[in-house]
């Protein structure tokens, strides 16, 4: 059924019947999927429930037996459904489906149409991108001589168009070329037309010519046009290109003579902009400020030049540009709506109310051009971006969370060697190419930290979630009530105004309850969370606190991902020291969690305890607590009734933070042999540095690694063969710190603190060849001089030098971080003076200072300071107390 769903998704856009049948489908699988789940969890529940010995034997088997005849049961009613599917073909009117695609009403040609009307007559308002013009114009009519790609990036309706016609019709640019061509490229387009259309428009052809080129193959048409054009100096603007195959048909047709010729293209894709020129960085549009909005607002709204108006319409009306979101599309469709209204604040405040809806509405043009988008969707990307509903309004999502999510949900098919998280991870990076999801900040280990959806974009997932029961959102404005199939729930409103407490959905497969307010569950919510939804596979409670994990959690043995917040003073049912409200650990119901892939603790508690069932699951990937957890072994061992603690089982383990040490260390570490990321907290030279040195080099997979001693760290760990290692903290004494030739050669970042170093870390740190971001924190050197050697630290970008409050001479030698773009000095109370030398740095875009002296900081001063001349050149510098 999934194969046929992914075979249909294509042929239903354009052709409601299609539709139709295609949603009758999925209510089979779903109906398909629920019959082995409630099978399974049947099971599972007799199986605990049942007596002992062999009545408890026969009970099973009986049990068994029942429930096989209940699917059974259930196989034939979805063999009945399809039949009836099948045969309601004639009643749509559906022939063969496979020829739906071609008909001519098809939505995504009437799209297409749409799009390729001349775009020299089309929308010409600009507001905001003065600069952008400018720097445009100069890359097409400056720079070398070789023929240069330049690229303009962005999200449908940011303006690449409207951007690409103003420099097209620029009077420099016109003079500069020879010759000038604008032409849309369709997502389907035919190599051979495009060339008829260029040639066409490159060149004056007789009729005979003409009828010619209508007669040409494609090499020969490349061959006509590469001809007439390799001593010309022309401009191209392809516009809306989707596919990087689009310019590898075209490109050989346009020669590079040297001549100064450009290829101007418009795309929503980075992977095309790279393709067509690695060598050219693309000009990324951004979205508009909220001052140039407002300016184009009120070009469409009051399109009457010198019109007055009241003040209330004024405030009405930057609200609606304020839902707009900076989107430039967005806003000339609200004000052109808005011109057609009487200019009366009831009437503006309709608009207001109905803001969302009129934006991605139907018949609205942002929402078929955001279809668009969707539309052009790979099948497998399209669960990804309707999941991106899930999060509110202008959430920030944890790029990390957002994949385990997704693999959780089992959207993820990893290939070859590589993990569902690394296949995931090329997925959001598919999304991002296609400016459906927006980059809000890099890690600094070069991946993606966090990032973003737009409005108008995260109102279209819902739509077409909703329309395909993938997912149904309650926000505060909705009714709960409604009735809903939906297999998601995101619930938004916190928890003391969500009161929709007796509506189940048995089917539900995943559950979400983000509550930006950080409210607190209720004992009866805790009901209608953990017993109406047995068949969960997500359950995400981390937004919302809660003071104990209820034992009715271990009835949802269907869970891969579980995240919550603890908070409070209670207890849950075990405790190792009775009443002690800094230890807390789990409910024994949730060793039945058997597929749990992904566990996340957000807690005020400052250690939790593990018990040993929890690492008898095999299927865990993901273990992050934000305090320390104390894996329990002896006592808890003793209690569960189960054998001594093996972590040795966890196969799949990639994530393990903040963990105690302990003698696991010695008995385990070595055979966790997929860890990624590993944070161990109280280790001890004499109980757990041997355990460390001989697994770490085993740990062949591990590129994030924190480390707190509680006593002098030993001879540096053998960490010189962990090649994937980019991450490193390290918190404790070092009487030396490694050679360069110690550490990984792919360290990326490095972080030390409580080092106590009494040689300067420079000398050796410098050495490593791709390091990028070093933070020396508080008493991590104890010297007095610290000196960058020229030619030192190649790679580095950021310093942080934070609380070393013996150092008085710092020196920088000309050719030292010759890349170094950020330096934060942060209460070095005894260094004198800005670094001799830092004057050379060229690079540095930002200087921060913080808590230093007024002597310090004095000499920063831009009239008669006597370190201004080191860093008059740096554009941003920022001093804080």
């Amino acid at each position: 059924m999934r194969c046929f769903l992914k075979d249909a998704d294509a042929k239903q856009s354009g052709d409601e019947r299609v539709k139709n049948w295609v949603a009758d489908v999925r209510d089979v699988a779903y109906d398909a999927e629920d019959i082995v789940d409630t099978f399974i969890l049947r099971i599972e529940q007799k199986r605990r429930s049942g007596f002992v010995g062999s009545l408890k034997s026969c009970m099973i088997i009986s049990v068994e037996l029942l429930a096989r005849h209940e699917i059974s049961n259930g196989i034939e009613r979805i063999k009945n459904k399809i039949q009836e599917i099948s045969a309601s073909t004639e009643r749509y009117g559906i022939k063969d489906v496979s020829r739906v695609e071609e008909g001519s009403s098809s939505r995504g040609e009437s799209l297409r149409e749409q799009r390729q009307t001349s775009p020299l007559f089309g929308e010409t308002d600009v507001v905001g991108f003065e600069e952008n013009i400018k720097a445009l114009v100069a890359r097409l009519i400056q720079g070398d001589s070789r023929r240069r790609v330049v690229s303009v990036v962005g999200m449908g309706g940011l303006g690449k168009t409207t951007l690409a016609i103003k420099v097209y019709n620029n009077d420099a640019v016109k003079k500069h070329f020879d010759c000038c061509v604008w032409i849309f490229v369709s997502q389907e387009y035919v190599v051979k037309d495009l060339l008829r259309r260029l040639i066409k428009d490159f060149m004056t052809l007789s009729i005979e010519q003409l009828e010619m080129v209508e007669k040409m193959n494609t090499v020969q048409l490349r061959e006509m046009l590469s001809n007439h054009l390799k001593e010309k100096r022309y401009l191209l603007v392809l516009d809306d290109i989707w596919k990087t195959e689009a310019w590898g048909s075209l490109k050989a047709a346009f020669p590079d003579k040297n001549k100064g010729s450009r290829v101007l293209l418009t795309t929503r894709n980075r992977e095309v902009a790279s393709y067509a020129d690695a060598r050219s960085s693309p000009l990324e549009l951004e979205l508009l400020g909220d001052e140039d909005a407002w300016k184009l607002f009120c070009k469409k709204a009051f399109f009457e030049q010198g019109i007055h108006y009241q003040k209330n319409l004024e405030k009405i009306g930057k609200e609606v540009v304020k839902k707009c979101g900076g989107l430039p599309l967005a806003i000339v469709v609200i004000g052109g709506l808005l011109s057609t209204k009487a200019m009366k604040s009831n009437e503006w405040e309709k608009v207001l109310r109905r803001i969302s809806s009129q934006l991605v509405g139907d018949e609205s043009p942002i929402r078929r051009i955001l279809d668009l988008s969707y539309e052009e969707l790979p099948y497998r990307l399209k669960p990804f971006f309707l999941y991106s509903g899930v999060f509110p309004e202008d959430h920030e999502i944890r790029a990390k969370k957002l994949i385990h999510l997704w693999t959780a949900e089992g959207f993820v098919e990893a290939t070859g060697e590589e993990t569902v998280e690394e296949a995931a991870e090329v997925c959001l990076d598919e999304l991002i190419q296609r400016s459906l999801i927006q980059v809000s900040k890099s890690s600094s280990i070069g991946g993606i930290k966090s990032c973003r959806i737009h409005d108008l974009l995260r109102e279209l997932s819902i739509s077409k979630a909703k329309e395909d029961k993938f997912l149904d959102v309650h926000q505060e404005q909705t009714n709960p009530h409604s009735p809903s199939k939906a297999r998601r729930l995101a619930i938004h409103p916190a928890p003391s105004k969500y009161t929709c407490l007796n509506r189940t959905n048995a089917h539900l497969r995943s559950l979400l309850w983000i509550d930006l307010t950080k409210g607190e569950v209720e004992k009866k919510q805790e009901q209608f969370l953990f017993r109406g939804f047995s068949l969960l596979r997500v359950l995400d409670l981390s937004y919302m606190k809660m003071r104990k994990v209820p034992k009715e959690i271990g009835t949802l043995i269907h869970l891969r991902y579980l995240g919550f917040w603890l908070a409070g003073v209670d207890i849950c049912d075990w405790c190792l020291n009775g009443c002690n409200s800094d230890l807390l650990s789990f409910p024994s119901s949730m060793s039945n969690l058997h597929n749990l892939e992904t566990l996340y603790v957000k807690t005020s508690y400052e250690t939790i305890y593990i018990p040993s069932f929890i690492w008898k699951m095999q299927q865990l990937r993901h273990v992050n607590v934000s305090s320390g957890i104390i894996i329990s072994k002896g006592v808890w061992s003793k209690i569960v009734g189960r054998p001594s603690l093996g972590l040795d089982s966890l196969v799949n383990l990639q994530t393990l933070k903040y963990v105690k040490a302990g003698d696991w260390i010695g008995d385990c570490l070595e055979k966790l042999t997929n860890l990624k990321k590993l944070r161990i907290w109280g280790i001890y030279q004499s109980r757990h540095a041997e355990g460390l040195s001989n697994s770490l080099p085993r740990l062949d997979r591990l590129q994030s690694l924190w480390l707190q001693w509680h006593s002098t760290i030993p001879v540096f760990m053998p960490i010189s063969h962990n090649l994937h290692l980019k991450k490193m903290f390290l918190r404790g004494k070092l009487e030396k710190l490694p050679e360069s030739n110690e550490f990984s050669p792919n360290l990326t970042k490095l972080t030390l603190k409580d080092s106590q170093l009494m040689e300067d870390p420079m000398a050796a740190l410098e050495k490593l060849p791709n390091l990028r971001i070093l933070i020396l924190e508080e008493h991590s050197y104890k010297g007095k001089e610290m000196v960058c050697s020229a030619q030192g630290f190649p790679q580095l970008e950021s310093l942080h030098v934070v609380e070393l409050v013996e150092l008085e001479e710092w020196r920088v030698e000309e050719g030292a971080m010759p890349r170094l773009l950020h330096l934060l000095i942060w209460n070095c109370f005894h260094l004198n003076m800005i670094p001799e030398g830092l004057q050379h740095v060229t690079t540095l875009k930002s200087l921060e200072v913080v808590r230093m002296p007024n002597e310090f900081k004095a000499r920063m001063q831009e009239n008669g300071g006597e370190d201004w001349h080191k860093i008059q050149h740096v554009p941003s510098i920022e001093i804080k107390s």
